[in-house]
């Protein structure tokens, strides 16, 4: 029945909001002039008399049916109301008890099944249903309302099947409740006979602390019962509410309703008095006419007349067939007209909405041309900010090998003392062997003496050859000696280098500890502005406007290009670098002298295998350094490659940057192209607010995408730690076998014109980025300055279009009563249509009394102040929202 009333509804709703598609609308002005018209023939109000009739009967037929569902309506919905909240009332007593003796009772979770609410596609039903069957649906859950989608089965074994499954559903909760209290019974049972059986009170401890931590899941199993209870009194009141949104509505339809019945009552009492007015005139022109008798005997004298007269109503009812089918036709031409414009409008929502989903479309922000510049850009400042980390560590690592190269020298400063002392203690011995020497001189003397007196004295030529054997021995002993007694000597002359070297080493070890403090110290402020940097590079990571402005500044520096003059630059710092080396190769060889004098004195009997090690280590070092020049040309040469590489990549960032000129360029022209078009779409401008909040909407989750960006970073900062501990092993193995403390000055040296050219950098971008922000602020001021302009165009174009459009209906108007009828109706349909222009909207009772500031749509006070009451304020003509204070009184 509701099904068959809304469209009877709407069918009269259009009928009085449109008069000239309908029948009996047309005609009243045609009994308001016969009713002005003295001179009317007798057949014409009669004609006239049978319509109204039948329109009267048609309309009193129409309000009886009206009355009679009206009054069905509301006895039904009346024992519907009554009945539902009974049994709601009802059931929901039974779901409190039921739940709170489960909770109690500490039943599983499987047996609330029945007690939980409807879900959302239920709810969805229920509202999409028909009035009569909402109570059923409401009583019956899930399975047991299949009859709502079968209207023709029956009601009443639906309702029975519904029932019964509640019915088995509440037992089963009821066993469920009886089994889960026979269990506590056992529990306590239990516990009661564990304790009797328990003699010793720190098992009856142990026990009870068991028990304890049972109730303690209990209390958190009920606590989670709490919390859904807590869900669902919840998602009660979101249904209060939708219930209390509903009522209002259908507060709104009958009144709408009890509206259209006082409008079709009134026209019913209009109808009344027209047709009492023409039973009068009737009534008169009766009396007025002959008899019968006289009409027949001057029949055949008025023949003609009459002839005339019926001709006359005969060419009138022709004429007003055609006025009534041109009313026909100028209505299905509106409806047509109506209808395309509807269809426009749908076709232009449609081209706007996927206009903003192109807009919206993050795939295609993502692979745009500046998003991928700026990701480059983002990635490659990520990468310098992790070379000048593993710089800032390989600085670190240095200064540890530094400080352990101090201790080296130290170490070798306590040897040399250790060397001196030794080389004291030879030089006694050597004055020991000396005099030895001496007196073995005048042994050998005495000797030659006592052999020359045994030869001069015995004469014997035998003993001659031994002698001269002796003799032999005796020089080569003496040769030996010698040699051994040089060895010592040359000791102490190169003990008593070392000495004079001593002081100059000290001199040098201080002046490198001075340099390693302040290298330290160097390090510390370079790390220091490192994590500023960091930070900065952070900020302007996390927001567009910061990825912009680096673009701005990667441009700029793209215009300053690494000159050949700093390549040959650093092709003799290398050059130079080469010469540092060679000389540290030099200060080594006479540290490896130092420890072969250490080794000479340690080990005076294999002096001889010493010096050949040494030889061979002398070997060994100078291959290794021709190697490392070997390996410095290389890298020369390499350096070379990558300042050929960079001035090629240099003119790749000026192409680019020509490329991006181009492509802003053209970006220009298609977005004032985007402007004209969008001029053109001033219908779609109430829109506008709409995109606004659904694009801040988009600006949050965007803003909750970077921040779980940022939070997924966390894993990757600490894949960097791992890789960064690696790359800090890998720098302290290679510390090991770095033995030259001059490559590190140098290193560092290079490191302080890397920063020096960093600040520089990190100034030339300061001062970038305050250039950016102002013409950011400018751009941001011309944007709103021309927003507001565009605004303002839009309004006054929408009102020129809506005076134009109402200056067309008053033409077309003037034109079809022009066409179709008299002075008199012309004046008093323009009569009731500037009524209908001062009525309200929305009531069609009340006169315009306020306006909203925001789309001047006029309406009475009595509607605006009921919309004002809502929670959500629209224009009931543009739906556009609105405050108190955008609501402006209008005297007309």
């Amino acid at each position: 029945m509701g099904s068959t009333e809304e469209p009877e509804r709407k069918r009269r709703h259009n009928n009085l909001h449109h008069p000239l598609s309908a029948s009996p609308p047309l005609k009243k002005p045609a009994i308001t002039s016969a009713s002005d018209d003295k001179k009317v023939e007798p057949v014409t109000p009669q004609y006239q008399n049978q319509k109204l009739a039948q329109l009267l009967d048609h309309q009193r037929s129409e309000i009886s049916t009206l009355e009679s569902r009206c009054a069905e309506f509301k006895s039904k919905q009346a024992s519907y109301d009554n009945t539902l909240i009974a049994v709601n009332r009802k059931w929901n007593l039974l779901v409190d008890d039921l739940e709170f003796l489960a909770v109690r009772a500490n039943t599983p979770t499987s047996g609330l099944e029945v007690l939980e609410p409807l879900s959302v596609a239920n709810e969805r039903k229920i509202s999409a249903a028909p009035p009569e069957e909402t109570f059923l649906q409401r009583l019956l859950e899930t399975g047991a309302t299949e009859s709502s989608n079968n209207e023709e089965s029956s009601n009443g074994s639906v309702v029975e099947a519904g029932l019964v499954s509640r019915k088995a559903k509440t037992m089963k909760t009821m066993k469920y409740l009886l089994q889960a209290i026979d269990l506590q019974r056992a529990k306590n049972d239990k516990l009661e006979t564990s304790l009797r059986d328990i003699v010793h009170p720190h098992d009856a401890g142990q026990l009870l602390e068991e028990k304890n931590e049972d109730l303690r899941t209990e209390i958190t199993t009920i606590r989670g019962v709490l919390e859904a209870l807590h869900l669902k009194h919840n998602e009660m009141l979101a249904e209060i509410g939708t219930a209390r949104d509903l009522k209002t509505k259908d507060q709104s339809k009958i009144k709408c309703l009890s509206g259209e019945l006082e409008e079709t009552a009134s026209e019913l009492e209009l109808c009344r008095r027209k047709l009492a007015t023409l039973k009068s005139q009737k009534e008169a022109a009766a009396v007025g006419m002959p008899t019968i008798a006289s009409v027949q005997l001057s029949a055949k004298i008025e023949g003609g007349d009459r002839v005339s007269g019926a001709e006359k109503l005969s060419r009138e009812a022709r004429e007003l067939e055609a006025a009534l089918e041109e009313m026909k036709t100028l209505a299905s031409k509106r409806l047509t007209e109506l209808q395309e414009t509807l269809q426009t409008q749908l076709n232009l929502s449609q081209r706007m909405q996927q206009m903003q989903d192109a807009l919206l479309d993050e795939q295609r922000i993502l692979s745009s041309r500046p998003y991928l510049v700026l990701d480059d850009q983002a990635q490659f400042l990520k990468n310098e900010v992790e070379r000048y980390r593993g710089l800032v560590d390989k600085l670190q690592t240095e200064c540890d090998s530094m400080s352990r190269r101090d201790k080296e020298i130290l170490l070798k400063a306590e040897a040399g003392e250790a060397a001196h002392r030794t080389g004291a203690i030879s030089d006694d011995r050597a004055a020991e062997l000396e005099t030895k020497l001496q007196e073995c001189m005048a042994d050998r003397d005495a000797l030659q003496l006592r052999l020359e007196d045994a030869l001069q004295s015995a004469g014997r030529k035998d003993s001659v050859p031994e002698l001269q054997v002796m003799k032999y021995t005796l020089e080569k002993e003496m040769s030996m000696t010698k040699a051994q007694l040089r060895k010592p000597k040359d000791a102490a002359c190169e003990v008593e280098l070392l000495e004079a070297k001593m002081p100059s080493l000290r001199e040098i070890l201080e002046r490198k500890a001075l340099e390693c403090k302040n290298l330290s110290n160097r390090c510390v402020a370079q790390a220091a502005e490192l994590t500023s940097l960091k930070a900065k590079l952070e900020g302007l990571r996390q927001s567009d406007q910061g990825l912009q402005l680096m673009l701005e500044m990667y441009e700029k520096e793209s215009k300053d290009p690494r000159t050949i003059l700093k390549l040959q630059q650093d092709h003799s710092k290398t050059l130079a670098q080469i010469e540092r080396l060679k000389r540290a190769l030099d200060e080594h060889s006479l540290e490896l002298r130092v420890k072969a004098a250490n080794e000479a004195e340690t080990l005076y009997q294999q002096r001889l295998a010493a010096a050949e090690a040494e030889i061979a280590e002398y070997h060994l070092r100078l291959d290794d350094s021709e190697r490392v020049v070997m390996e410095l040309k290389e890298t020369l040469k390499s350096k070379d490659e990558e300042g050929d590489a960079y001035v090629i990549v240099i003119e790749t960032f000026g192409q680019a940057y020509d490329e991006m000129l181009t492509q802003n360029s053209r970006l220009l022209h298609q977005i004032t192209e985007r402007d004209d078009y969008n001029t053109q779409l001033v219908a779609e401008s109430q829109k506008a607010k709409q995109l606004q909040s659904f694009l801040e909407a988009e600006k949050k989750v965007l803003a909750s995408r970077v921040q779980h960006a940022i939070a997924s970073a966390d894993p990757l900062k600490q894949h960097v730690n791992r890789l960064e501990d690696q790359i800090r092993s890998y720098l302290e193995q290679t510390g090991k076998v770095m033995d030259d403390s001059r490559q590190h000055i140098l290193a560092l040296e290079a490191l302080k014109h890397k920063t020096v050219e960093i600040e520089k950098q990190l100034v030339s971008t300061k001062a970038a980025l305050e250039a950016a922000n102002r013409r950011i602020e400018g751009r941001g001021q011309k944007l709103v300055e021309a927003q507001q302009q565009l605004d303002k165009e839009r309004f006054e174009k929408r009102r020129v279009q809506d005076e134009l459009e109402a200056l067309n209906n008053k033409v077309a108007r003037l034109r079809s009563h022009h066409e179709g009828g008299s002075a008199i109706e012309r004046l008093q349909e323009e009569i009731k249509e500037y009524k209908a222009i001062l009525k309200c909207g929305v009531c069609h009772d009340h006169p315009k009394e306020v306006v909203i500031t925001k789309c001047f749509h006029l309406f009475c006070g009595h509607c605006i102040q009921r919309n004002l009451e809502l929670r959500h304020r629209k224009c009931p003509a543009c739906g556009i929202p609105f405050g108190q204070s955008d609501v402006r009184n209008v005297y007309i």
